[in-house]
């Protein structure tokens, strides 16, 4: 089978790059940036740009199973990753899509529309729909970690089942190379639900640095994105989804990953312990 992984430098692309290789496949890998890609045995690194089509043909090049995700900050993704779609389908036999938890609940989201025009087309698929990454630790929260101490965001009490992404990669790997696909969206979760105040406290004992959490008010919170630089779309949906955290939506806890893996999901603590205080 020919296998191309999109964005390929991100923590899922590469995850899933990282665990097709160690199953001894050999991937095409695509980015922007391809020289950014890990070099690794077996790996095609292709450029490939959602918003450039003379790119597509070439990363499709022998492929007929593909993983995708959307654009990594783009509140809206359906003009860039539609036009896309409609090209690759029909050279296609299966697609293993990473959207979002939540989005099973309006047609009108741009991710649902997405997965809609994937099962349209006939092709194989798995939607996986992970909960929040544990790598937003140490990547998008990271800098107001460094700056204050603490985790700023709008969560109040409410639980989260936070998920590695490594493991998000783990589940697209062998969705990818299963003998059939299960045609359907699959939430992806850890294996406990944890109020950001209990992470904060498991970072804490886990890396040796002091980690809080501090409810913040949306709006404060979307003048924060606003002033890293973030879009006011992108802003916007953000206090959208911790809207969903604070009405219980991401506390569920799912057996998928041991379902695909055959292994349980990593921590908090585990990610912790790896990740975290080397960032």
């Amino acid at each position: 089978m020919g296998i191309l992984v999109l964005n390929a430098t991100g923590n899922v692309g590469g995850s899933t790059l990282e665990a097709l290789v160690a199953a001894g496949q050999e991937v095409s890998a695509g980015a922007r940036q391809p020289e950014r890609i890990a070099d690794l045995p077996g790996v095609r690194r292709v450029r490939f740009d959602y918003a450039d089509p003379t790119s597509w043909d070439g990363a499709l090049e022998g492929a007929t199973r593909l993983f995708l995700m959307s654009p990594p900050g783009v509140a809206n993704p359906l003009p860039l990753v539609a036009p896309f779609l409609e090209a690759a389908l029909p050279r296609l036999e299966r697609v293993v899509f990473m959207t979002a938890d939540g989005v099973q609940y309006d047609d009108n989201i741009p991710l649902r529309r997405l997965e809609l025009q994937i099962e349209a087309s006939g092709v194989a698929f798995a939607h996986l729909r992970p909960n929040w990454f544990m790598q937003n630790f140490h990547t998008f929260w990271w800098g107001g970690i460094q700056a204050t101490g603490k985790i700023l965001v709008p969560a109040a009490d409410a639980r989260t089942a936070f998920v590695d992404t490594r493991d998000i990669g783990a589940v697209a790997a062998a969705l990818l190379l299963a003998d059939e696909a299960p045609n359907a969206g699959l939430p992806v979760s850890g294996p406990e639900s944890l109020t950001y105040a209990e992470a904060a406290d498991i970072l804490t004992r886990e890396s040796g640095r002091a980690v809080g959490y501090q409810h913040v008010e949306p709006e404060d919170f979307r003048q924060a994105l606003l002033q890293a630089g973030l879009p006011e779309d992108y802003a916007a949906f953000m206090l959208v989804i911790f809207g969903a955290v604070r009405d219980g939506f991401a506390a569920a806890v799912n057996d998928t990953v041991l379902r695909f893996t055959g292994r349980n999901p990593r921590t908090v603590a585990d990610y912790a312990r790896d990740t975290f205080s080397k960032a």
